[in-house]
């Protein structure tokens, strides 16, 4: 495991290529737009031509886009990798669930001088004290206390009549989830940039999962209140979803611009796993793809990663490998704190590119994927890593995910001409650093009381 400290430069030492911020204290405010449930096959700059996504696009114009982005295939995997820059098979513990004591990127924030908050979906612990341990000063969510009591026939938990948690004091009620949040972090914005203080916004949009209802620019849709399971087969509003996720992406650069803030923000889009099974997308190449979500394969972890300067960056794309893992150095760079050497992080940072410079090479990506869900065991857990073009498993199969990328054509191990073998060695190395993994191998150890929405929950098909 390569240590971070030659890696993690921080601001200071960057300072001398001319890269940090104007204005604020000097530092360039952050903005993390994680999207839900949706892979780059859905987006038109990856090539997607079913949905409306030209704010996103416009995105992809200005700053880097990342060609070669991976999560894990489920959300709570990829939302504990994110916050801690390591990979699952040294710090998961359940579905809904994250050890209180995890270094997370926005305590690194605050400790470069940051405020900090959370707008949108949680789902790491039913405890109001955790998000502030976490190192968030707000929070305006979902699925922190409240979760299977705010739904029912006539509301979700997260879109039409939904509930959120206004940072622990009390509940308010949102007509549409998704604009209460945008709402809370437009104030937040404006009080920040009034406050002249860097701000860290993490913004984890419920859009674009189930249920597939509709959305508030749709002329019926104040008439389909439907649960969140009971509606989540019907695909027929999809598309509006997508589009709504991509109007909200618009609605935050147009408010960082009119508050005078866009180009001293550095804007970071993600989304946390591959789109639904029940969804097939075409793309500009003619074909017809199915999502990946909940799959152990290029479908369910190739995800979109956009980063603008606000417009500082020459659009381009970088092809090398990245992952969740990188988002936390990268966020520790650009608030110019260090990462002490014994935290031992996974991820590599992305701010030198963003300077110019070359970027911090990635040998491999480990997907440990095991979601460990407390009322249903998965099947599909899996353990893998990947390069550039192959992913090696665990029990022995070798993919070509560039021209396979829903795993239907293994290679076995034993079979692999020694050329390739010799290539793949290093993620066997890593693969195999964990020599007993079978599916649904139990994780971390839980060390905290708290509870998971998921320990009370009947079994269910997430995916």
């Amino acid at each position: 495991m390569k240590a971070l400290s030659k890696l993690t430069a921080g601001v200071g030492a960057l300072a001398a290529v001319g890269c940090t911020g104007g204005g604020q204290a000097g530092k360039p405010n952050i903005v993390f737009f994680f999207a839900d449930d949706i892979g780059a096959e859905c987006f038109g700059c990856y090539g997607g031509v079913e949905y409306e996504t030209p704010c996103i696009d416009s995105l992809a114009q200005a700053g880097i886009q990342y060609m070669n982005m991976n999560a894990q295939p489920l959300s709570s995997p990829s939302r504990v990798q994110v916050m801690t820059g390591l990979y699952n098979d040294r710090n998961y513990v359940a579905f809904g669930y994250m050890n209180e004591d995890e270094h997370t990127f926005a305590q690194l924030a605050k400790e470069g001088g940051y405020d900090t908050a959370i707008v949108g979906k949680w789902q790491l612990g039913r405890s109001r004290a955790m998000l502030p341990k976490a190192g968030f000063d707000e929070f305006f969510c979902s699925q922190i206390e409240m979760y299977l009591e705010s739904r029912g026939p006539r509301q979700t938990d997260r879109y039409a009549n939904s509930m959120w948690d206004n940072n622990g004091q009390r509940y308010d009620f949102a007509i549409y989830g998704p604009d209460a949040m945008q709402d809370y972090a437009f104030d937040y914005i404006d009080r920040k940039v009034a406050e002249k203080k860097p701000f860290l916004l993490y913004y984890t949009e419920p859009l674009v999962h189930t249920p597939h209802t509709t959305t508030p620019d749709t002329t019926i849709w104040d008439d389909l209140y439907d649960s969140r399971f009971t509606a989540g087969a019907d695909t027929s509003f999809f598309k509006y979803q997508v589009r709504y996720m991509d109007r909200q992406v618009g609605n935050m650069v147009r408010h960082l611009k009119k508050k005078g803030v866009w180009d001293n923000t550095i804007f970071i889009f993600a989304s946390d796993n591959g789109t639904s099974t029940r969804i097939l997308s075409k793309t500009s190449d003619g074909r017809e793809w199915q999502g990946g979500k909940g799959e152990p394969n290029y479908l369910g972890t190739h995800v979109p990663l956009i980063i603008t300067w606000g417009d500082r960056l020459a659009g381009r794309k970088a092809a090398h490998l990245t992952d969740l893992t990188d988002i936390l150095p990268t966020i520790a760079d650009i608030a110019g704190v260090g990462i002490p050497e014994e935290w031992d992080l996974d991820g590599v940072s992305l701010y030198p590119e963003l300077c110019g410079k070359e970027p911090n090479a990635k040998e491999l990506v480990l997907v440990h994927f095991n979601p460990l869900w407390p009322t249903t065991p998965s099947p599909k857990a899996s353990r893998y890593a990947m390069d550039d073009d192959y992913a090696y498993f665990w029990d022995g199969r070798i993919y070509n995910y560039r021209e396979d990328p829903e795993f239907r054509k293994p290679l076995l191990w034993d079979q692999a001409p020694a050329e390739l073998q010799a290539r793949l060695q290093p993620l066997k190395d890593r693969v195999d650093q964990m020599a007993d993994f079978y599916p649904d191998k139990p994780g971390a150890p839980r060390k905290f009381p708290y509870k998971t929405f998921y320990d009370f929950a009947p079994p269910q098909n997430p995916f």
